[in-house]
């Protein structure tokens, strides 16, 4: 009597404990990869812990110190309200991370939703239809896109963040579709829907895992790009709104006093280029180690 063993998906795409632990050293071993981590920690440690690492409150005005510049009770000033640069920047990071981060978040989902469903079923009206879309949305230009969402949604970080997400959105759909057009094809899934597996089962049991790696990667690179556009809305005061401090409205609403007092335009720029600098690195280098 002939057997047939149908393989497990999991063995297929899980990482034995050796090539996770080489993965491991090979990304420790490029020091640029170490600062970019060691500086996302750093900054996300900060933003959660903003109550006992900032010198005063974020809002705390001090009208008789407005305007000060850099000196060791203001490490980078005061601005025209008397408010502490750095303590404001602190307290902004966690408005600048939950939009950045939870925009791609909502993007990866929806994306890798849609993907999933076009790759699985390719060159159907269901395939069609939802690739036409995403091709709708990318030939639009992403700020565009995201400064007309805004404006139509309202200003507030909740609509800032769907605005982001929509923009991002198409680049986790077209990489999840071109990955599933590959995976369906392989020998396991081949083997499961032998077995008579639904088409749900195979795609979130199945597929699902084995593409998961990229997705990621490509999320991490995107969440750079998030930090820039929501700066972008919060400069143009659809984002987060005052009092609450956001870097991006920390610019745009102290750029009247650039020739004045630089240091207030100095801040936010630094922790903005450095997030991202930091996420970007960290991206290429899980980028290399998947590739």
């Amino acid at each position: 009597m002939l057997t047939v063993t149908i393989p497990d998906p999991r063995q297929e795409v899980t990482a034995t404990p050796d090539i996770r632990h080489r993965m491991l050293r090979r990304f420790s071993r490029r020091p640029i990869n170490m600062m970019g981590l060691l500086l996302i920690v750093g900054i996300v440690c900060a933003g959660l812990g903003a109550h006992w690492i900032a010198p005063y409150p974020a809002n705390a005005t001090h009208f008789a110190s407005a305007l000060r510049p850099p000196s060791w009770h203001h490490l980078f000033g005061t601005d025209s309200l008397g408010r502490d640069v750095l303590s404001r920047i602190i307290y902004g990071t966690n408005a600048s991370l939950l939009a950045s981060m939870g925009a791609v978040g909502l993007a990866l989902g929806a994306g890798t939703v849609i993907g999933l469903a076009a790759g699985y079923w390719p060159h159907s009206l269901l395939d069609e239809m939802l690739m036409r879309l995403m091709d709708a949305i990318l030939v639009i230009p992403p700020l565009v896109l995201a400064l007309a969402l805004a404006f139509i949604l309202g200003s507030g970080m909740v609509n800032a963040i769907f605005a982001i997400s929509v923009i991002f959105s198409p680049q986790f759909a077209r990489v999840v579709r071109s990955k599933v057009l590959t995976v369906r094809t392989l020998p396991f899934v081949e083997a499961a829907q032998s077995a008579g597996a639904g088409s749900m089962r195979i795609l979130w049991r199945h597929i699902l895992p084995s593409i998961l790696q990229p997705i990621l990667v490509l999320g991490t690179l995107d969440v750079g790009s998030a930090i820039i556009v929501e700066a972008s809305l919060a400069y143009l005061g659809l984002g987060l709104q005052p009092p609450a401090p956001s870097w991006g409205f920390m610019v745009s609403s102290n750029v009247n006093y650039l020739s004045q007092a630089p240091w207030l335009i100095f801040g936010p720029s630094l922790a903005i280029a450095l997030t991202v600098w930091a996420v970007t690195i960290v991206g290429q280098g899980l980028q290399e180690l998947s590739s």
